[in-house]
């Protein structure tokens, strides 16, 4: 990261330092343990990379999906950590070698899906949850609606980022929302889970950033191949 990184950068690096804070407070006051917030303070990092696209986050954050996945089983959220551990650390390690194949500037060259695409994804993702959530229920699973949706949502952002469709940060955006209302409802039961409400606001700013910034990248390479 170079000096025009933190400057372009300033208004979420202040969030991260703020949100890293927030983190710590609150596990002291409920008593999370620590090993349960290390891959947040990990994501702190991983989701500033995100906001603007870059291919290093999809390294990192593949690596810490394997943090999430213990700290996901250890809550009977099995959707989630079995996402984390042989969904997304995996997807996001090719991620970061297929975006590393296709470099534009320190992100990649993307695309986008048809309006046809666009539907059949949706209807599938809906199909997908409601099995998902059958089993995750019958074994046992808590909250195995939205553990399920989540799960779904985290798969079909995952593959649409590895394969550079500009839409995944939305779907990562929306995934945000569902994660804040599952960790809002676990807050009865497990209020130390009031860490993982403070990350996910932050990264929830972080997708919407890159949510906004993913299309003026994307009409700048169409604008590149039309003078091509």
């Amino acid at each position: 990261m170079n000096k025009s990184f933190f400057k372009e950068n300033l208004p979420l690096i202040a969030l991260m330092i703020l949100t890293a804070a927030g983190i710590t407070v609150t596990a002291v006051i409920f008593g999370q343990q620590f090993w349960r917030i290390l891959p947040l303070y990990v994501s702190l990092t991983v989701a500033l990379l995100q906001s603007r696209m870059l291919r290093a986050a999809s390294l990192v954050g593949g690596l810490n999906s394997i943090l999430y996945a213990a700290v996901y089983f250890s809550y009977s959220l099995y959707a989630s950590a079995a996402y984390a551990l042989f969904i997304s650390c995996p997807m996001q390690i090719v991620t970061f070698i297929r975006w590393s194949k296709r470099p534009w500037g320190q992100t990649t060259v993307f695309k986008k899906l048809s309006a046809k695409s666009r539907v059949l994804i949706a209807l599938g993702a809906c199909i997908a949850a409601a099995v998902i959530a059958l089993i995750s229920g019958n074994s046992g699973g808590e909250f195995a609606l939205l553990d399920s949706v989540l799960t779904v949502m985290g798969i079909l952002s995952a593959t649409l980022m590895m394969l550079s469709f500009c839409e995944y940060p939305v779907i990562t955006t929306a995934g945000n929302v569902v994660s804040l209302t599952l960790y809002i409802l676990m807050l009865k039961v497990h209020p130390e889970q009031t860490t993982y409400i403070v990350f996910t606001v932050y990264s929830l700013i972080c997708n919407a950033a890159a949510s906004i910034r993913i299309r003026r990248v994307c009409r700048q390479q169409s604008a590149e191949k039309t003078r091509q």
